[in-house]
């Protein structure tokens, strides 16, 4: 039977064949007869005759221009001369610009005679152009050109003739070819029409074969499908069971026997699935369709003889019998898929309760480490405002350098257990790009330069330095990279370039380090977590091995990527790269530096740990704050009721009535309507300081609090500074002097005198990034010592368009001003 397929559709192939081919030859037919119609139509227009006509025309105009000078006996016939000279001038334009005569300039010698004719009659026109006077005196030379011209006329007229002569012949012979060929194609086309008649002929016959073979086909397909693996049922119109194979008896426990015209609901389909059943059959039969039929493979409940119920997948198919309607099945029992699909959700909600396992003694790890590291970084903040040898200070620096260092591993464990939770990222924003890496490099040229290096910067971001993207992870990738380029270099440099790649999105950071490098074997592991690669370097640093982990994770949430490039002994360089669009520029001012103290506040600390609150305490009085400290939420409550504060910081995990239980009682009391709460808390992640700020808290502060970020929101939440001018800059000097102690204090104020001179000499340089920077750093200082006029020059400097003068004189003024007050506390 397979072959007699073959057979029959060999024919059939051929047939489709045929019409493609007819199909073509008509196309083909109809294109050579349009294209027979329209040289028919050229052939109907008379343009040879029109051609012809012209050029003989020349002749004519020629002969009337040289009758026309003969004619001339004085100024009063120069006119008609004129007039008949500019018709054989227009004739010669025509033929020479004309499309219709583009053959014939075509022709070599027609085109060399036409360039003689235009030369005379160029020459003509010079006099024909004249005066009267000076034409009439020219009419000799005139006469003797025109004579010169007749035979160039003639040989030019007669060559024409000689082109369109040709070309007429030519087309003549194409228009044969063209008939010739319709001829052909008419001839084939019939030939296949009378093909295919005969093909059709022989498809008939086949077909009434073909119906016979379809018999033995259905008794080979009854054989297969007894021989399914699935289960097969065949329900009639009526709901009976027609057929059933083995599959099925094995699915069900029912016989054949037993199956056949027994009713399909009644014997498998569980109770409470019987109506619905019985509602799609009937749809089905009414209208061809149903919820049931000919959607794919669906999965419902079964039932089996001794009453279990089980999956199975199904597939029904509905389909002619004659007139009725019958329902073909295909069933499959998934109980082991079921069952195999349990085990894993349980695997999955295991793992599921793993990781908030993690997630919890991560949380809890940080609040309990961070709550006595704020006392110790609380303590070393303290003591260095008291007098020390210089041995306690060394001791003192050791405290606070571990300190931070075990801050720094904390948070970095935290960072990496964040990413791997897939926590929220940062959303994207207008940014300066050239801002932000310049002010971190700046941020760890201290670190540089202890180790003696070399730490430079180069920005090449195109017209604008503004970028959309996350800068938060993009400073934590730059803080990341640049602190390990440091770290592991002794001596050379550490280069940041930050560019952008042609005219598109995409910018790539490289940072550069002269180091040791690190092998070949070992850089794609560099990125892994808690990989340190010690043995590269030629000394031991301290360190997680999180940080490229973390950034690695942080530029793929970005959609970038980061790579390493490193030789032995010659250095590494990694290189980061990401989508960062250009943005339009906007102008920020920042108001302060964070070394900005703040006036004298009336504040309100609580905190249930003796030592944390001891020791904020002595911090915010060293600042000359006026400070209350309550060790509970209760206690805090009742001093917000009797006084009167201007910012209250408190902490969250407190006994019996903790942080949002406090600031609940105080809003709902309405107590302190216009005094800001601000949350202390060792909690870091960021659906904790969600659940703090839905609370009430204005702002959150994670311990340790250090001294910047301290002064930073007393500044912004307690009133900031008062605008004072340089009259009243001593009493800041003053309390500069009582803070930091007389010695400290002078130290400070020579930097400043050396930091601004070095300014002053840059100023006359283009106003770059690096010096709007410094200008920025330096207004800080200088509104810490008071100088308000200082201050006010430094940020217009800052913020000054490139093409304006930002005042440079203006500047050397104040600051001579302020130099001379400053000497008095030097």
């Amino acid at each position: 039977m397979g072959e007699n397929r073959l057979e029959f559709k060999f024919p059939r192939i051929l047939v489709g064949f045929t019409i493609v081919i007819i199909l073509l030859l008509l196309l083909e037919a109809v294109w050579l007869g349009a294209r027979v119609l329209d040289r028919l139509e050229d052939l109907s227009i008379a343009q040879t005759d029109n051609r012809q006509w012209n050029l003989t025309q020349i002749e004519v105009e020629h002969l009337k221009v040289e009758n026309a000078a003969l004619a001339v006996q004085s100024l009063e016939d120069l006119p008609s001369l004129r007039r008949v000279f500019d018709v054989f001038y227009s004739r010669i334009i025509t033929v020479r610009e004309s499309r219709v005569f583009a053959p014939l300039r075509e022709n070599e010698a027609a085109l060399r005679h036409l360039h003689d004719i235009q030369s005379q009659i160029d020459e003509m026109a010079t006099y024909i152009d004249s005066t009267d006077t000076e034409l009439f005196a020219q009419l000799p030379l005139l006469n003797s050109l025109l004579q010169d011209n007749r035979d160039s006329i003639r040989r030019f007229a007669l060559t024409g003739l000689e082109v369109y002569s040709t070309l007429n012949e030519s087309n003549r012979v194409g228009l044969h070819a063209l008939l010739s060929q319709l001829a052909a194609v008419v001839f084939v086309l019939i030939t296949a029409l009378i093909a295919t008649v005969c093909l059709l002929a022989g498809l008939y016959r086949r077909g009434q074969a073909m119906a016979i073979e379809k018999i033995e086909v259905a008794s080979k397909l009854q054989a297969m499908v007894s021989s399914s693996l699935d289960a097969v049922l065949v329900v009639g119109h009526d709901g009976r069971i027609q057929d059933y194979n083995g599959a099925a008896e094995t699915v069900f426990g029912y016989s054949r026997e037993e199956a056949i015209n027994a009713e399909f609901l009644q014997l498998m389909v569980p109770k409470h699935l019987q109506r619905v059943y019985a509602a799609g059959f009937d749809h089905c039969i009414k209208h061809g369709t149903s919820s049931l039929t000919d959607r794919g493979r669906i999965e419902l409940e079964a039932r089996r003889k001794n009453g279990e119920m089980f999956p199975v997948e199904l597939s029904i198919s509905a389909a002619k019998s004659g007139v009725d309607a019958v329902f073909v099945s295909y069933l499959r029992d998934i109980s082991d898929r079921y069952a195999v699909e349990e085990e894993l959700r349980r695997a999955r909600d295991n793992a599921l309760a793993g990781e908030r396992a993690k997630a919890a003694l991560l949380t809890v790890m940080s609040h309990e480490m961070r709550t006595p590291l704020t006392g110790i970084l609380g303590a070393v903040d303290v003591l260095e405002d008291t007098p020390l040898t210089d041995g306690q200070k060394r001791y003192i620096d050791a405290m606070r350098i571990s300190g931070e260092l075990l801050l720094h591993h904390v948070n970095d464990i935290l960072e990496l257990s964040r990413l791997e939770a897939g926590a929220s990222v940062e959303s994207v924003s207008a940014f300066d790009m050239e801002g932000l890496v310049t002010a971190l490099v700046g941020s760890q040229q201290a670190s540089a330069q202890r180790a003696g290096l070399d730490l430079s910067v180069h920005c090449y971001l195109g017209e604008t330095s503004h970028v959309l993207g996350q800068s938060r992870a993009l400073q934590q990738i730059l803080l990341n990279l640049v602190g390990n380029a440091i770290k592991f270099t002794e001596e050379g440099a550490v280069m940041v370039d930050v560019c952008r790649i042609d005219d598109t999105d995409q910018v790539e950071i490289q940072v550069a380090d002269t180091g040791k490098g690190i092998p070949a074997d070992h850089l794609e592991q560099i990125f892994d977590d808690f990989v340190r690669v010690d043995a590269s370097y030629g000394r031991v640093s301290e360190g997680t091995g999180l940080g490229l982990a973390i950034t690695k994770r942080l530029v793929q949430g970005m959609g970038g990527h980061v790579s390493c490039e490193s030789e032995l002994g010659e250095g590494s360089t990694f290189v980061v790269s990401v989508n960062l669009p250009p943005a339009e520029a906007t102008k920020e001012t920042n108001a302060r530096s964070a070394a900005i103290p703040t006036q004298h506040a009336y504040l309100l600390i609580v905190e249930d740990n003796d030592i944390n609150r001891e020791l904020l305490l002595e911090r915010l009085q060293k600042m000359g704050h006026n400070v209350t400290a309550a060790s509970g939420g209760a206690e805090a409550v009742e001093a917000v009721r009797q006084f009167t504060f201007d910012l209250v910081l408190m902490d969250i995990s407190m006994p019996e009535v903790d942080g949002i239980e406090a600031i609940t009682r105080i809003r709902d009391q309405n107590l302190a309507p216009d005094t800001d709460i601000v949350a202390l808390t060792a909690y870091v992640g960021a659906d904790d300081h969600e659940h703090i700020l839905e609370a009430g808290f204005v702002e959150v502060l994670t311990k340790p609090i250090d001294k910047p970020a301290l002064e930073d929101v007393i500044f912004r939440r307690a009133g900031g500074l008062s605008q004072e001018s340089e009259g009243t800059a001593g009493s800041d000097i003053a309390q500069y002097f009582t803070a930091l102690g007389p010695e400290r204090a002078r130290i400070f104020l020579v930097e400043f005198q050396e930091d601004v001179a070095r300014f002053s000499r840059t100023l006359q340089s283009a106003l770059s990034s690096e010096v709007r920077a410094e200008a920025h750093r330096l207004a800080g200082s200088a509104a810490v010592l008071g100088l308000g006029e200082l201050r006010e020059v430094l940020l217009s400097i800052e913020m000054a368009d490139a093409d304006v003068d930002p005042g440079y004189a203006h500047f050397a003024s104040i600051w001579e001003q302020a130099n001379e007050y400053l000497q008095e506390y030097l």
